[in-house]
């Protein structure tokens, strides 16, 4: 058993590897241009958002599918969204900006 754990090891990395392309490909098929042209227009078109702003319904991209973007579901009473080209975790009952976690690329759900 100990014998092949350096195989093991490297059988995998190898997986996890291939994995990881696999889905890289996946999201940028599922996206295509135009989440990418989203993304681009919405970051053009808005100023900054910051912590504590309310954010308008119609900017506001709500995520379905957390996981997409290395996201576990969000903590209770709280959603995930993009505006203005960032991910941002709201508050679903006033949509104010809890807090800002990154900037995306493109929308893949």
């Amino acid at each position: 058993m100990l014998r092949h754990r350096p195989r093991l090891f490297l059988a995998v990395a190898l997986a996890a590897a291939l994995a990881s392309v696999g889905l890289a490909g996946q999201t940028e098929r599922g996206a295509g241009a135009n989440g990418a042209a989203l993304v681009a227009a919405e970051t053009a078109s808005g100023a900054a958002v910051r912590v504590g702003d309310r954010v308008d319904l119609r900017r506001l991209h709500r995520i379905t599918r957390p996981g997409l973007y290395g996201m576990s579901h969000p903590p209770t009473g709280s959603r995930y969204g993009i505006v203005n080209g960032n991910l941002i975790r709201y508050d679903p009952r006033n949509v104010r900006v809890l807090s800002i976690i990154r900037q995306v690329d493109r929308i893949v759900d």
